[in-house]
C-alpha cells in the first residue's frame, strides 16, 4: 500500500510539471485562435543624402562639343572667360522617408470573472479531494490491520 501511495504522489507531481509555459501557451493558442489579435507595427526610416559639390575646368581650345550635366537635384553655374569655361555643379541634399509595415500577432488578455476562475480550479479541487480520500482509506486500512494483529 505504501508503494501505491508513492506512485500516486509521483504521478501527481509529474502531471503538474509536465509542460513548459511556452508549450502550454502555444497549445492554447492553437486550440483558441480567437485569443490572438493581428496588429501592424509601423517603422519610419529617414535616409539623409548629403549635398555634393563639384566643379570642373574645360579648355575652350580643345572643346569640340557641348557639355550637358543633367540631374533632378543638380544646380549648374556656367562662367565663360575668353579661353576657359568654368562649370560648377551642386547637388542638393535630399531626405528619403521609408515606411515599413510589419504584421505581428498579439495575445488578447481576457480577465476571467470569478465563476470562470472557480470552474478552472475544479480539476485541482477534485484531485485534492481524491488524494485526501485515498489518504483516509489508507489510514483506516492500517488502523484495522493493527487492531486485527492485536486481537
Amino acid at each position: 500500500m505504501k508503494t501505491i501511495l508513492k506512485i500516486f504522489l509521483m504521478a501527481a507531481m509529474m502531471g503538474e510539471m509536465a509542460c513548459s509555459p511556452q508549450a502550454r501557451l502555444s497549445r492554447m493558442l492553437m486550440r483558441h485562435p480567437e485569443l490572438t489579435l493581428s496588429d501592424t507595427l509601423v517603422f519610419r526610416d529617414t535616409i539623409n543624402i548629403p549635398a555634393i559639390v563639384a566643379d570642373t575646368v574645360v579648355d575652350l581650345a580643345t572643346l569640340n562639343d557641348t557639355v550637358f550635366l543633367r540631374n533632378d537635384r543638380l544646380e549648374i553655374a556656367l562662367q565663360a572667360t575668353p579661353k576657359t569655361l568654368y562649370v560648377k555643379g551642386k547637388c542638393k541634399a535630399d531626405t528619403i522617408y521609408r515606411t515599413h509595415r510589419v504584421a505581428v500577432e498579439k495575445i488578447k488578455v481576457v480577465k476571467p470573472n470569478r465563476l470562470d476562475a472557480l470552474i478552472a480550479k475544479i480539476p485541482w479541487l477534485v484531485t485534492g479531494l481524491v488524494a485526501i480520500a485515498l489518504l483516509l482509506v489508507v489510514l483506516v486500512y492500517r488502523k484495522n490491520q493493527i487492531k486485527s494483529l492485536l486481537s
